[in-house]
């Protein structure tokens, strides 16, 4: 018989402290993101964060939310974005997952949002008639590299001849002849932060000010400190035992500023993840789009990224330009799922 539970944040921590969780077959959430969870200055200690399924006491699937603050029509609207759904193979298409989404949606009261999803999850999404395409931002992934695998990584993978296969390739690439031919201008100039300052600060909160979630430095120190990511060399017990990454081999952050002739024209927040980078947050000059697009491009190349997800249109234009250094590059769109009853409430206020 199939049972659903659910945790709220002030329960988290005694249930990652359960020591009977390490003998199970599978995590619902790993140790770093529960760490994330419980330092999130948007969430409520009574807000409901980990939502289970059972069958006959068997976990059998889960999906997480992480609690956040819209701001839309003057006014401030707690809800969620849903995040980390996953069925055991041996009871998919049962509707399980289509359950587990209406527990959530009737918990929150429909004050939802799903975004970054997998074809498979927005096929749920779907099913429940729950959620509407909100907004569609389109960019663009920059391929650095040359690669076999849909994985986009060559430092592992089961297929040896695949794996030597991949070696071989990459044994001359665009991450090479970036580092060595693409060059900054002479005037610019770049500086390191592992935490931000009231002028980085003030910067992203500058840039993120007309969006539903507008960041303050509560958030952005919150996002560099507390990541559902962390590095690791060797395989970790009980990483493997949750379905979604939270231990990989590359995992950081860079927090910079850009200088022109000791004028700041950029504050970049980027981050790289195995073979991913992306640039979460961001604010520049405009008309310094062509010196922030080599910024990134030089940051991914030399943590040996093999592409870049861009959805700014002008650092994507720019990057657009600097063909020679990467290998090729493909249309993506992000969607924003909204729940039926945020619609109204959030609007075009993206």
């Amino acid at each position: 018989m199939l049972s659903i539970s659910k945790i709220s944040l002030r329960e988290l921590k005694l249930f990652n402290s359960d020591t009977g969780l390490s003998e199970k077959d599978f995590l619902p959430i790993s140790k770093v993101r529960v760490m994330s969870l419980m330092a999130n200055p948007r969430a409520n200690s009574n807000d409901n964060v980990l939502y289970q399924a059972h069958w006959n006491e068997r976990l059998v699937a889960y999906l997480s939310v992480l609690p956040d603050i819209g701001y839309a029509n003057n006014q401030s609207i707690p809800f969620a974005w849903i995040s980390g759904a996953w069925v055991h193979p041996n009871f998919r298409r049962q509707g399980i997952a289509t359950k587990l989404i209406d527990a959530v949606v009737l918990d929150w009261k429909g004050m939802l949002m799903a975004t970054n999803f997998s074809k498979i999850t927005e096929a749920v999404f779907e099913k429940t008639k729950t959620f509407k395409t909100l907004k569609k931002i389109e960019g663009r992934r920059f391929f650095l590299r040359k690669t076999l695998l849909s994985s986009y990584n060559c430092s592992s993978h089961s297929n040896p001849l695949i794996y030597l296969g991949e070696k071989g390739i990459n044994l001359f690439n665009h991450s090479n002849l970036t580092r060595k031919f693409l060059k900054l201008p002479e005037n610019i100039e770049i500086e390191y932060f592992t935490r931000p300052d009231d002028e980085i600060v003030s910067k992203l909160t500058q840039a993120t000010a007309n969006t539903l979630t507008k960041r303050s430095a509560e958030e952005i120190n919150w996002i560099i400190r507390y990541p559902w990511l962390i590095n690791g060399l060797l395989p970790d017990r009980a990483a493997q035992k949750f379905f979604f990454a939270s231990e990989i081999p590359a995992f950081a952050y860079y927090l910079i500023k850009v200088f022109k002739e000791d004028e700041l024209i950029g504050v970049l927040l980027m981050q790289h993840s195995n073979t991913r980078f992306t640039v979460p947050y961001y604010w520049f000059k405009n008309g310094t789009e062509d010196v922030v697009a080599k910024v990134i491009l030089l940051h991914a190349s030399k943590a040996r990224a093999s592409f870049i997800n861009i959805y700014n249109q002008k650092i994507l234009n720019s990057m657009l330009k600097l063909r020679p250094y990467y290998f090729y590059s493909k249309k993506r769109t992000r969607k924003y799922l909204v729940a039926d009853s945020m619609v109204d409430l959030v609007g075009n206020n993206f």
